[in-house]
C-alpha cells in the first residue's frame, strides 16, 4: 500500500462523506462524475492508462482539483472498479427462483462485468475496496446462496468459488482473443490448418489419454466451442458440488 495513502480519506472518497477541511479549490465535479469519466478511460484504455492528468483532461478541470477528492493513482484505481461493481444486478437483486439458479446467476453476472470492463483482471483485488458498489454486490451474491443454508463461512465460500469460476473462464477467453490478434486467425482456423500435423504427432505419442483426449478438444474448438459453453459446463459443475455437500451427512467423531 501507498504510505502517504490515507485509508480513512479513501474510505470517505468511495462513500461521499465529508472528514474535515481539505485544502486547495473546491471541485467543480462530483465523485460520480469523476467515477464514471475514470471507468471510461479505463475501459479505453486499461488501468495502465488511468491517470490524474488524463483524467483531468476528460473532465475539463485543473490537475490539482481532482486532489481535493482523489489522493492519487491508487485512489483512481479503488474508484473505477467500487463504480464498476455498481453497475452489477441493476433489479438490486439476483434473479432466480431457487438458490441454485442464483448462484448460477452470480456467476453469468461476473462474467458480463468483466467482459464489458476486462481491466478488471489487471487489478490486485484480494484486498477489497470496500465501497459503496463493492459492498453491494457482496452483499446480494452472500444473498443469492444464503437459502441454501450453508455457514456464513461456507456461505462466503461458495459465492468466491462461483466468481472464481466465472473469471477463470473471463481470463481464458480474454487471452484466446489476444492470441487470435496476434496469430491473425481463429481458434478454428488454427485447428484446422495444424490437423494433420497433431494427427501424426497423436499417432506417433505413447500418451495415448493426452492425445485422444487433445484430440476431442481440437475437434470441439472447431466447431465452435466457447468460452461462454466452457463457463456453462463449469458453474454447473460447481453448483452441484454445492449441493452435493450439503446432502451429505457431516462425518461423526470414532470416539
Amino acid at each position: 500500500m501507498n504510505p502517504s495513502r490515507d485509508p480513512a480519506r479513501t474510505l470517505a472518497m468511495l462513500w461521499g462523506v465529508e472528514v474535515g477541511a481539505s485544502r486547495g479549490p473546491r471541485p467543480s465535479r462530483t465523485v460520480d462524475e469523476i467515477g464514471a469519466a475514470a471507468v471510461a478511460l479505463a475501459d479505453a484504455d486499461g488501468v495502465a492508462g488511468l491517470s490524474m492528468r488524463r483524467l483531468a483532461s476528460a473532465l475539463g478541470v485543473g490537475t490539482m482539483s481532482l486532489y481535493t477528492y482523489v489522493q492519487n493513482k491508487d485512489d483512481l484505481v479503488d474508484l473505477v472498479v467500487d463504480r464498476a461493481y455498481a453497475e452489477m444486478y441493476s433489479d438490486d437483486v439476483v434473479p432466480g427462483d431457487t438458490w441454485r439458479d442464483r448462484l448460477l446467476a452470480v456467476g453469468w453476472e461476473n462474467w458480463r462485468l468483466l467482459m464489458s470492463h476486462p481491466w478488471l483482471l489487471d487489478v490486485d483485488l484480494s484486498r477489497p475496496v470496500l465501497g459503496p458498489g463493492e459492498t453491494r454486490r457482496y452483499d446480494l451474491e452472500l444473498g443469492a446462496g444464503e437459502e441454501a443454508g450453508l455457514s456464513d463461512v461456507a456461505l462466503d465460500a461458495a459465492v468466491t468459488l462461483v466468481v472464481s469460476t466465472a473469471t477463470h473462464a473471463v481470463r481464458r477467453q480474454r487471452e484466446a482473443e489476444q492470441v487470435r490478434a496476434l496469430g491473425g486467425q481463429t481458434d478454428e482456423a488454427w485447428w484446422e490448418r495444424n490437423a494433420a500435423l497433431l494427427a501424426l504427432v497423436g499417432e506417433r505419442s505413447t500418451y495415448a489419454r493426452a492425445a485422444r483426449v487433445g484430440a476431442a478438444v481440437g475437434e470441439a474448438q472447431a466447431a465452435g466451442w466457447s468460452a461462454t459453453a466452457e463457463l456453462e459446463f463449469g458453474l454447473t459443475r460447481v453448483v452441484d458440488g454445492i449441493g452435493a455437500h450439503l446432502s451429505v451427512p457431516a462425518p461423526t467423531s470414532g470416539r
